[in-house]
């Protein structure tokens, strides 16, 4: 049902939407959404070093003393902070979804920059600690603010062709920023720079974040969204209550829910394939860190290409599937293969961590848009749930040794391909209402 003319008024004045007539996305929104999608890929991906939390962190917290466990914190700090969308889309009205992405980059932004400070001026190593535990936090609540909303945006402003079409170049071409980002982290956390001592040599990296992460929130300011009718909300319990109850009884959204849960556990292992460095190599982590990051980014160029070829062919269930088998195949290589060919985990791990982005694909494809932003929300609780992941890999390898981390991931990542045999190979939209 198109909107009424107060609808789209409101719309372009406060979010600045162009809707067609009817409410019909256009062949030129999908081409200048596709280019926003694009572009603040590129520029996320230039600052992988610092907006990924995991490889980056780990090696600064086991650098300023901590134990295997604390320095899986940041990232179990950035997934617990994934509960922030779900009380959102309770608040925020369709006509600032828009605002929302804006405004949650600057707010990264802001995080990165207060890193940055305790950084540079002479804390004790044990703030420095906490601050990067905290920060991550507080990122991860700022950052998957910003993933969710993106989404919404993508729904509301390209076509399934077109999103598919935007989502394969900017997961294929946009990771050699990452790969970039990476080599600049290599080179200066290797001693690259004279006289930059530690951990100043950590500080430039985030300071190399915040201009991009300003580049991010203008361009997701130039979205062009089709209006969406305004909904009054019931109180906050009632709301939570009725989402929750509607998503889980979608026998399909349940499924991906799950499989994501056990995508996500396996991930996270990738901070103490960081740490496994000192083992597998007799190196530091901190040496290494650059080289890891660049295999992770220069896989998921070619990984992207596959996984938008798969996605177009045979529908949104099979990139679920490579996803999933990738990043168990991740830990099983590192696990199993020895000397410098054990690196090659971090391209594999980097090739599969792009479920991040076709499980909310899959669940928006089989939303429609009102219940979009409501359904990837409850999805995204997957995060918080799956923030006790590093730390449980940290602490198993703590207890255990890394094989007991790496037999964990290994397991969750097969519960994860079993369940995504449940998921229907070419959901249709309006699937999940």
């Amino acid at each position: 049902m198109p909107p009424n003319d107060r609808d789209v008024t409101d719309d372009r004045q406060e979010a600045d939407t162009r809707p067609a007539p009817d409410g019909v996305i256009t062949p030129a929104m999908d081409r200048h959404n596709g280019r926003i999608v694009i572009l603040s890929a590129f520029l996320h991906y230039l600052a992988a070093p610092v907006i990924y939390v995991g490889i980056v962190q780990a090696a600064l917290c086991d650098r300023l003393g901590a134990s295997v466990t604390v320095s899986n914190l940041p990232s179990s700090g950035y997934l617990l902070a994934s509960v922030a969308p779900i009380l959102l889309s309770w608040i925020v009205p369709h006509r600032r979804v828009r605002a929302t992405v804006v405004t949650a980059s600057l707010l990264t932004g802001l995080v990165l920059f207060l890193v940055l400070l305790i950084l540079l001026f002479p804390f004790q190593d044990s703030t420095r600690l906490w601050v990067v535990v905290v920060a991550a936090l507080a990122q991860g609540l700022s950052s998957n603010v910003a993933h969710v909303y993106s989404f919404q945006c993508m729904k509301r402003g390209t076509t399934t062709e077109g999103r598919a079409r935007a989502l394969k170049w900017a997961f294929s071409l946009s990771p050699l920023a990452g790969v970039v980002g990476s080599f600049w982290a290599q080179y200066v956390l290797g001693g690259g720079i004279e006289n930059l001592l530690f951990p100043h040599d950590f500080a430039i990296l985030y300071l190399t974040g915040i201009p991009c992460m300003v580049a991010i929130a203008i361009l997701n300011s130039r979205y062009q969204m089709v209006a969406v009718k305004e909904e009054s909300q019931p109180p906050l319990l009632p709301y939570l209550w009725r989402s929750i109850r509607s998503y889980w009884s979608v026998r399909i959204l349940l499924i991906a829910w799950f499989a994501y849960l056990f995508w996500y556990l396996t991930l996270n292992a990738m901070p103490n394939l960081t740490l496994y460095a000192r083992e597998a190599l007799g190196r530091e982590p901190q040496e290494l860190s650059g080289w890891m990051m660049a295999l992770r980014f220069g896989f998921k160029c070619l990984g992207g290409l596959l996984l938008g070829i798969i996605s177009v062919r045979w529908g949104g269930r099979a990139p679920l599937f490579a996803c999933v088998g990738l990043v168990g195949a991740a830990v099983l290589w590192a696990w199993l293969v020895p000397g410098h060919l054990y690196l090659l985990a971090f391209g594999i791990m980097g090739a599969g961590e792009l479920g991040g982005v076709y499980f909310p694909n899959y669940i928006i494809s089989i939303s429609s848009a009102a219940a979009a932003t409501r359904n990837l929300a409850i999805h995204s609780l997957v995060s918080p749930l799956s923030s006790i992941g590093p730390a449980l890999h940290g602490g198993l390898a703590d207890l255990y040794g890394f094989p007991a981390s790496f037999s964990f991931g290994l397991t969750a990542s097969i519960l994860a391909l079993i369940l995504v045999l449940g998921l229907s190979s070419k959901p249709t939209s309006e699937m999940a209402k």
